[in-house]
């Protein structure tokens, strides 16, 4: 084991070598200058329901600009709607204003908020407000519930991170998922000890605290990681944090996936409350998650982590994969690590999407943005750990990702209903995109995701809905891991809004056919998923969303 941190550390210094930056560069980042607006609305309303607004100014090291002073113009989609037509910024707001309550739209349907600088041609749009004439049975809320705190290899404490993520980015979900051994920083042994003896309690207790329900939701979880090199790493997210119990990586009683779910399974039948497990990350080299290996539990583990700052882990690069693994050793060649591998093998999986990010901004990872050098504020206040060190370093990596949870109200058991029934979806940060598609008239999370038909051939409609927070380049219905239908919207980064929205439907009366992965293993139904793909702004990543999946059985499956 020695020998294996060893060689990670050999590795890392390589690769850090090989991606130094520029000290020039460095030095000039110390002052950024404004690059854009991020402006943030619920995503849900009833019409005449007063919402929060928040509006950022960020910089060009995706940094929130603290000395923007100046004005902001703003105008609706909707004629009748009630809001500011002015934002203010004064230089010492932080980069980032809140004004509670001041906004609401008149009129159902999909509304925006747009903004612009006085003199300016330059148009910023908020995320798409999905507004109803009665009251929404249920709310899309957004979360970010894959991040690292100094109590382990990140920076910052977790207190500083879930009010960054409450106030700052209007999240409505925060979860903290420390290492519970590391292999790098730490020692695993030392790691290990710290999260039994101290970290665990600590964790508990500040997630609690943060939990407010109706307006801000905390899980309670941790990182089981397998180090180094061992394996891939699975989050666990516990439903009462009271009831938490660390089932650690190394114990040779849950150090293999198999063992972990076995007494997660236990737990759950000598507790009243349920446990939730989500594989991240699954075709890193480093740290590969082998489903074709695996004894897989869809029960305990209902959905994986499709995308985060790592990457995309749907489909391999060589298929198109836009986010292809590219931090530590990149991605791994080998089949049975991607998501469609383990939907082919008959997994019942849904898919969410991560930070991963390892410093106190949930909602907003800053390791994609050009080398940059931390303040000195920040190195003293948060410490040293791998935000800070990615800040610096030419790493090749991606904006985190963001959950969206379908739920009828902000509470934790609502938010792990939504988990474990897999009615959630992932988008990349900072893309709110409001996504859905159905088949039959069934959704993800609806009727355990299943459509049973009466016959092999009968026919059933798929309908896709889709509201951007860019240009919709193309949506995408893949069935049974090929594209099955697109809708090719724009290319045009400065298309009108009407390209920011879709509805589209097709009838699919194929034969029922399912997906084979070897002579063992297989999915009786077809299996239907949601891509969408945004057009990006000039040297950025695309916005893009993953929803579902959709199983379509014939009869007697």
């Amino acid at each position: 084991m020695l020998d294996d941190t060893l060689t990670k550390f050999a590795e890392t210094a390589r690769i850090f070598a090989e991606r130094r930056p520029s000290l020039r560069g460095l030095w000039a980042s110390r002052t950024g200058s404004f690059d854009r607006v991020h402006a943030i609305l619920p995503s849900t309303a009833a019409v005449g329901e007063s919402l929060d607004l928040t509006v950022q100014v960020w910089d060009e090291y995706e940094r929130l600009h603290d000395v923007y002073d100046g004005d902001l113009h703003v105008s609706a989609t909707d004629d009748e709607a009630d809001y500011p037509s002015r934002v203010s910024f004064a230089g010492r707001d932080e980069g980032y204003v809140t004004l509670p309550g001041t906004a609401s739209f008149e009129t159902p349907g999909i509304h925006y908020l747009t903004f612009s600088r006085p003199g300016g041609d330059k148009r910023y749009v908020s995320n798409p407000v999905s507004v109803t004439a009665e009251e929404p049975a249920e709310r899309v809320y957004w979360g970010d519930i894959h991040l690292h705190s100094r109590l382990s290899d990140g920076t910052g404490n977790p207190s500083r991170g879930y009010r960054f993520g409450r106030d700052v980015m209007a999240l409505d979900v925060v979860a903290y998922t420390d290492h519970d051994t590391m292999g790098f920083f730490i020692p695993p042994t030392l790691q290990r000890a710290l999260m039994h003896n101290w970290y665990f309690d600590r964790l508990r207790r500040v997630a609690d605290r943060f939990d407010d329900p109706g307006e801000f939701v905390t899980l309670f979880g941790y990182e089981w990681t397998k180090q180094p090199n061992c394996g891939g790493h699975i989050n666990v997210y516990f439903e009462d944090g009271d009831d938490a119990i660390l089932f650690d990586s190394r114990t040779g009683t849950t150090n293999t996936y198999e063992k972990l779910w076995d007494r997660l399974r236990e737990f759950e039948q000598t507790h009243d409350s349920r446990v939730v497990t989500i594989p991240h990350h699954p075709t890193e080299a480093m740290y590969p998650f082998d489903f074709s290996a695996v004894d897989y539990d869809d029960e305990l583990a209902p959905l994986v982590e499709v995308y985060s700052q790592w990457g995309s882990g749907e489909r391999p690069r060589a298929d198109g994969n836009p986010f292809p693994l590219a931090m530590g050793r990149g991605e791994i060649p080998d089949p049975g690590h991607y998501v469609r591998d383990a939907l082919a093998m008959g997994n019942r999986i849904g898919m969410i999407a991560g930070a991963d990010y390892h410093g106190p901004h949930p909602g907003h990872s800053l390791i994609h943005a050009d080398p940059h050098l931390p303040s000195t504020i920040e190195w003293l206040r948060d410490g040293v750990g791998w935000a800070s060190i990615w800040r610096i370093w030419n790493e090749r990596s991606y904006p985190g990702g963001l959950t969206a949870f379908r739920a009828p109200d902000l509470t934790r058991a609502s938010i792990f209903e939504s988990l474990r029934s897999r009615r959630v979806y992932g988008t990349s940060q900072p893309h709110r995109i409001l996504a859905d598609i159905s088949v039959a008239g069934v959704s993800p999370g609806e009727t355990d995701s299943t459509v049973r038909l009466d016959a092999r051939d009968e026919a059933r409609e798929v309908a896709v809905d889709v509201a951007g927070t860019a240009p919709l380049e193309r949506v995408e219905v893949v069935k049974n891991g090929e594209v099955w239908r697109t809708q090719a919207l724009t290319a045009d980064p400065d298309a009108p809004l009407s390209t920011y929205t879709t509805s589209v439907s097709w009838t699919d009366d194929d034969p029922v056919e399912g997906m084979t992965w070897d002579e063992k293993r297989r999915s009786e139904a077809d299996v239907y998923y949601l891509r969408v793909t945004q057009v990006p702004r000039h040297c950025e990543f695309p916005g893009a969303a993953w929803v579902g999946p959709i199983w379509v059985e014939p009869p007697g499956a």
